[in-house]
């Protein structure tokens, strides 16, 4: 494979485990992708699961769930990104399964813009919660959906939804279906370079 039209411009991606991960899980897709002049900050939830590992939500249904540790480590990273001279279009958050909600509920919030969140077979739990709590701000953040379309444990129609539900809020969205189970897909790589760095490659 070949890259080509490589622009210099860096990018920082903050990478969310799923379920029960913790911040070492995303570290064979960093390594597999090697995207150009990329820093990698791999968050770890701060909720500890009984099952080993770590969970970006906290709570059940009946009493609701808490995530506002979770939001104050993306600000907190945010925050010290922009003090290394990142710009806000600069930063991307990758969320897979649980991680992909989470970037969705948090960006939606913000009172500014990133360059784009890249969900990966994930969806949106109380969708009228959703709609009701988007700051107008963020909007111009990409968002880039994947999901696999052979996904047994997430249905890709959550995407789907997330994706009408993007688009009726005015963001910059694409959604991806791809051949792959409940992970995170190996042509998920083409997209990121295509959408976000403006790469084409070369097989």
């Amino acid at each position: 494979m070949k890259i080509k039209n490589l622009k210099n411009s860096k990018k920082a991606i903050l990478g969310l485990h799923g379920w029960t991960g913790d911040k070492t899980s995303l570290e064979p897709i960093i390594k597999l992708f090697n995207l150009p002049n990329t820093k990698w900050i791999c968050l770890q939830g701060p909720y500890r699961v009984k099952q080993n590992g770590y969970s970006w939500f906290e709570g059940n249904d009946n009493e609701g769930w808490k995530y506002k540790k979770s939001f104050n480590k993306l600000n907190k990273c945010i925050k010290d990104l922009i003090k290394q001279d990142y710009q806000h279009n600069q930063i991307y958050i990758l969320g897979f399964s649980q991680g992909a909600c989470l970037a969705m509920e948090f960006m939606i919030r913000q009172p500014y813009s990133l360059g784009g969140i890249i969900p990966i077979a994930g969806f949106i739990k109380y969708k009228d919660r959703f709609v009701k709590d988007n700051n107008i701000k963020s909007k111009n953040t990409l968002v880039l959906l994947l999901h696999g379309n052979k996904d047994n444990i997430i249905s890709p129609k959550e995407s789907k939804i997330a994706y009408k539900f993007f688009k009726n809020l005015d963001y910059k969205t694409q959604l991806h279906l791809l051949p792959a189970k409940h992970k995170i897909p190996l042509q998920a790589k083409s997209i990121i370079l295509n959408q976000i760095y403006n790469i084409k490659i070369n097989k």
